[in-house]
Formats: structure tokens, sequence, C-alpha cells
């Protein structure tokens, strides 16, 4: 009963805390930016309007241009508007001068040169902006497609010619041994993978520094002295790792539940990555499942760890440095799960991911994206539970001798005390 008191204590008292709220909502703000970004990037892109001078000799590149380019704008009002500038070799130069001077001052979105003297099949695109695709992108595949059909109709080629010169070739890519087969499909699956894996990588860095901050709190305000006396250390250590470990899941369920709950809203699914869109049916809740494995086992195995070195310092400047063994390993763990989202089944991986401190990120990359054994699998879960169960026991006799000690404690005089 006592247990969950103070479960309940160490929940409640984090859960009210401004960080959880304000850390909450902007993760909430993120993940519906995200998934409703690319369509007001969409609507954004289409209110730009583009006033196009073209500067070019006979002002038939004008015409063809603002006959093929005639997409419109919600009000609507045509994206791109071409005005041409005939020239010739004697005055080209004074006109595009007054053209450029025109872009400079904001008076045309873009100058467009066609043929310059003395560079036949050269077209510069003149602009004021960090061109990124958008208007030059479409202008330029619009002036390759005219280019390509004069260049056909030149050579005298019949249609069929034509056909089976420019036939492509039937190039599939099928991956053998992974879990998805397609490209698209694999994609999604390396992508899932990297959220869920930052998701893990940022709550056991977090919410260990949490459990770590909250044991060196209580001892240097002498909370400790008071409630040694009625509750087992180890019952405090407990709750502890317990209460942090509910509000990260708490705050995980919150998003998670959300972004499910868009992809299911929008039936159409998610495009965060252009040409791939996620949807509800294509994410197995297996997955998910094994997330939440991962994610307990792995914050236990961690917690436990930052508990018993909280425990072992006296001043809340010195935690960092404490600590900064653990925030290593994690550092490391994630870096190995980022090389096997490319590699998943090189055998030095395939090892790794059974090292209980890198199990919860590398061996969960590797089930979704490749085939790992139902024995493989439930290998790396029981070496990864009894390996925290041990560190739980451990961490134990470290909290019980460093909580009612004060100054610096080396790791020598620790280990002394804890088996003594």
């Amino acid at each position: 009963m006592r247990l969950l008191v103070l479960i309940q204590r160490e929940y409640v008292e984090r859960v009210r805390n401004k960080t959880f709220i304000i850390s909450t909502i902007l993760g909430l703000v993120m993940i519906l930016g995200l998934s409703f970004a690319p369509s007001i990037m969409d609507k954004i892109k289409s209110a730009d309007k583009s006033q196009i001078t073209i500067l070019e000799q006979t002002g038939q590149i004008t015409n063809y241009l603002n006959d093929q380019l005639q997409s419109k704008l919600p009000n609507g009002e045509r994206v791109f508007s071409f005005q041409a500038v005939v020239a010739n070799s004697f005055d080209w130069a004074d006109r595009k001068e007054v053209l450029l001077k025109k872009l400079v001052a904001g008076q045309t979105s873009a100058v467009l040169e066609i043929a310059p003297p003395g560079a036949p099949d050269s077209v510069i695109w003149h602009t004021k902006r960090i061109e990124l695709g958008g208007a030059s992108t479409k202008v330029s595949a619009t002036l390759q497609q005219m280019t390509t059909q004069h260049r056909i109709q030149a050579s005298g080629l019949t249609q069929t010619q034509l056909t089976e010169i420019f036939a492509p070739i039937n190039f599939t890519v099928q991956s053998e041994g992974l879990k998805a087969s397609s490209q698209e499909q694999q994609t999604q699956n390396m992508t899932l993978v990297y959220f869920l894996l930052f998701m893990l990588y940022f709550s056991l860095i977090v919410y260990g520094m949490y459990v770590a901050n909250g044991v060196v709190e209580e001892k240097s305000s002498r909370v400790m002295e008071m409630m040694i006396g009625m509750v087992k250390p180890s019952s405090m250590m407990t709750a502890k790792i317990l209460g942090i470990g509910a509000v990260g899941l708490t705050q995980y369920f919150l998003w998670i539940g959300t972004g499910l709950g868009l992809l299911a809203l929008k039936g159409k699914g998610i495009s965060l990555i252009p040409g791939m869109t996620f949807q509800l049916a294509t994410i197995e809740p297996l997955y998910l499942f094994y997330f939440g494995v991962f994610f307990i086992l792995g914050f236990l195995l961690y917690a436990s760890m930052y508990a018993g070195i909280g425990a072992m310092v006296s001043r809340p400047e010195d935690t960092n440095q404490a600590v900064s063994p653990m925030t290593f390993l994690i550092v490391a763990a994630f870096m190995l799960a980022m090389f096997s989202l490319y590699s998943p089944d090189n055998p030095w991986i395939v090892g790794l991911s059974y090292v209980p401190f890198f199990t919860p990120m590398v061996l969960f990359a590797r089930i979704v994206l490749t085939d790992v054994s139902i024995l493989g699998v439930l290998l790396g879960i029981l070496d990864l539970l009894l390996t925290t169960l041990l560190l739980i026991w451990i961490a134990g006799k470290m909290y019980r001798a460093g909580v009612l000690m004060y100054g610096k404690v080396s790791w020598r005089n620790m280990i002394n005390i804890m088996f003594s």
C-alpha cells in the first residue's frame, strides 16, 4: 500500500509539473504540424503567383509556355504569367540590364533568358530567391519537353521507332530476407523505426535524468532522513522509477494516440515524405507492442542505474558528470540502431542486438526491418529482463547504501558498503 502511495505521489507531482505540461503540448503541436504540413505547404505554394519575363528573339517560346502552364490559383488567377520581351543581338544586353533591374526591384518574379547571343542552346533563369524547385523546375521541364519534340520531328523517325527507342526497361527492386519487399514499404518501415527509436532515445536520457535528479534533490533537501524511518529505501527507489516511468508512458500514449487518431481520421494517410504516404493499415500493431515492451524494459534498465548513481551524488551540480557514462551508453546504442537501419543482418549488429544495453534499440530496429525468429525475439527479451532484474538489485543496494551518505562517494567505498 505504501509503495502505491509513493508511486502516486511521484506520478502526480511530475504530471503537474510545468515542464511535463509544456513538453507534452509541444509534442502534440509537432505531431499536428507534421500531419498537416504537406497540405499547408501546398496551399502556400499555390498562393505564390509567378510573373515571369522572358527575353527571347521571337516570342514563340512565351506563347508555348502560356499554353502549357495553365494551372490556376483558388481565386481563379493563373499561377504562371509570362510576358515576352523580344530582342536581337544588337539591343539584347541593354534590354537584359533593364529587366534585371526590374527583378531586383521586385517588379517581376524571374527573368528567363532564352538563347542569348553566342549561346543558342542556353537558357538562363535569373531570380533573387533561393531556388529549391517550384517555378524554375516546372518551366525547365516544359522547355525540355518542347526541345525534345522539336528534335524528334527533325530526326524524321517514325512513331513506332520512337516508341521502341524510349521504351523504359522493367526495373523492379525486390528485397529478400526483409520484412517489406517493396521499396515504398521499406522506406515507411525505416521512417517508423527512426521516429520510435528517437522517442526511446529521448525518453531514456530525459526520464533517466529525472530519476537521478529526483534522488539528488531529496538527498540535498534532507527529505531522505525523514522518510527513511517510515519507508524502506528499496520501496522509495522502486516508487521513483515506476512513477517517472508512468509519466513517460502517459506522455507517449498521448503522442502516439494522437498520431494514430490522425492517421485514422485522414483515410488517405499522411504524406511526411514526398512520394510516400503513411496509412494506419500499413503499421503493424505488433511493432507498437514490441516498442512498448522495449520501452518499459529499457527504461527500467537505465533508470535503475540512474537511481543507483544518483544515490552516490550529494550536490545537484555534480549529477550530470556522475551520469555521463549512462548517457554515453545510450548514445552508443542509438548510433548502433541508426547503423542497423541500413544493415540489419550484419553479423556484428546481430550480435550486439543481444547485448542488454543495446537490445531495446538495436533488436527493435531489426524486428521491424528484417526477419528475426520468434526464438531470437524471446531470447533478446529474456536476456534484457534478467539483466534488468540484476541491475535493479544492484541499484537497490547502491540506493540503500548511498541515500544517507553525504559528500563525495567513491566507487570503491560504495562497493565496500554494498557488500559489507
